[in-house]
């Protein structure tokens, strides 16, 4: 995908590389431009705006900064000129000067068309390119709801995507079974059933300030109940939740702890129960992957080279690429029609080498990033393609053994 050129709704992934890239440009001065033109804009009068505030930036005191706004502004023009209306999410434009080197301008502009509605126009001219309105669309708001107790201790959480969160924890004050002195045993018995109670009822509160709105707006998946003893049966068995949030329950397991530490050994033992969740089935194509990997049966690969390889003879069932990888896919054209083509990150791409073949000089024909790359590949396989987030541990492990993978149809040597 070129700086220049995005006319096609991006997929999340896409734009949460972008969102990447733009975060890490900051300008000496208030030079960096952001357009948010949301669908049904009368693109005409968006060119007269943009034009009027570039009129506007003559006013600006430094004249690096002045040359740079005015610029950036002329190129996101011309973006808006080329387009007839808004695409049916809007348009998002950023421009400015990408340059290391002061006094010597390098004015970039992107075109984004996100794959969820902008909301609303927003313009702004600053040291860096307004980006939440983006950040919020790569996010995916459903959850499941993740409740680990024991009469001591509990934790409300989610499981978003693949990020376990805490939103409560809290502390009962239920004594131990051994009574203080001078209380009867029935005496101490009633006390530890109401103050049982009421921990149980905190719990039932906190689940409800932090699942109910999600419920309601339809984003809850399902609630997983997890703990080490009979606590968590009386949580349910006991109607101490509200009744939608009851309804809600999807599993109830037992596992070692409790409190905030449990939480992620929670969605492990559950892992049945919510195998429909981004996290679950990315953890399980990982561990697929690895299971070929330790019995030597020939189907799996992992490295670029080898990965390429078994793509292009249509071998690959799932390609597993980490969210991490900054690999390059760039083909090298000569004068006497060899090509090559070699992996890099960005910044070791120069644009030209030398022939292995007849040692002419290779000009750089074309470069994509390796998920736009493979992933082209592997759709003209038929091959399934899968991000895989290094907020686990198993896409860690990917990420360790180059981040690029592949399960296999058939060995292939």
């Amino acid at each position: 995908m070129s700086n220049e050129q995005k006319h096609d709704e991006m997929s999340k992934y896409e734009l949460k590389r972008l969102i990447n890239e733009l975060e890490d440009i900051r300008g000496r001065n208030t030079e960096l431009v952001s357009l948010y033109i949301p669908a049904g804009y009368d693109m005409s009068k968006i060119s007269d705006f943009v034009t009027s505030e570039a009129s506007e930036a003559e006013n600006i005191k430094s004249k690096h900064t002045r040359k740079n706004v005015q610029a950036a502004l002329d190129k996101i023009g011309r973006k808006v000129k080329e387009e007839q209306v808004t695409p049916e999410n809007g348009v998002a434009f950023f421009s400015g000067n990408v340059s290391d080197t002061e006094g010597r301008p390098d004015i970039k502009v992107w075109e984004v068309v996100p794959p969820q509605p902008i909301e609303s126009r927003h313009y702004r001219c600053d040291k860096e390119f307004v980006l939440e309105p983006l950040k919020n669309m790569v996010v995916d708001d459903r959850v499941y709801g993740l409740i680990v107790l024991d009469k001591s201790e509990a934790a409300i959480g989610y499981l978003q995507g693949s990020n376990v969160k805490t939103a409560y924890t809290l502390d009962s004050n239920v004594p131990g079974k051994t009574r203080a002195g001078g209380q009867s045993a029935q005496r101490f018995a009633r006390l530890r059933k109401q103050m049982l109670k009421t921990f149980l009822t905190d719990i039932s509160d906190k689940s409800q300030q932090a699942f109910l709105p999600k419920a309601r707006e339809g984003k809850l998946l399902g609630i997983v109940i997890g703990g080490p003893g009979f606590v968590k049966d009386k949580l349910v068995e006991d109607d101490y939740l509200h009744q939608e949030l009851q309804d809600k329950v999807i599993a109830n397991e037992s596992i070692g702890h409790s409190g905030e530490g449990a939480l992620k050994e929670l969605v492990q033992k559950a892992e049945e129960s919510i195998e429909d969740s981004q996290a679950v089935k990315e953890k399980k194509l990982v561990n697929e992957f690895f299971d070929h990997l330790k019995s030597e049966d020939g189907k799996s690969e992992y490295g670029v080279q080898q990965v390429k390889k078994a793509l292009d003879m249509g071998a690959v069932e799932t390609l597993l690429i980490s969210e991490d990888v900054e690999m390059y896919e760039a083909i090298y054209n000569c004068p006497q029609g060899h090509e090559e083509t070699v992996y890099e990150r960005e910044a070791e791409i120069e644009d030209s080498r030398e022939c292995s073949e007849c040692s002419e000089e290779m000009d750089l024909e074309q470069m994509s990033h390796i998920v736009d790359a493979f992933g082209e590949k592997a759709e003209e396989m038929s091959s399934e393609l899968e991000i895989i987030s290094t907020e686990h541990e198993e896409g860690q492990r990917l990420m360790n053994m180059s981040g690029v993978a592949a399960i296999l149809r058939y060995r292939i040597r």
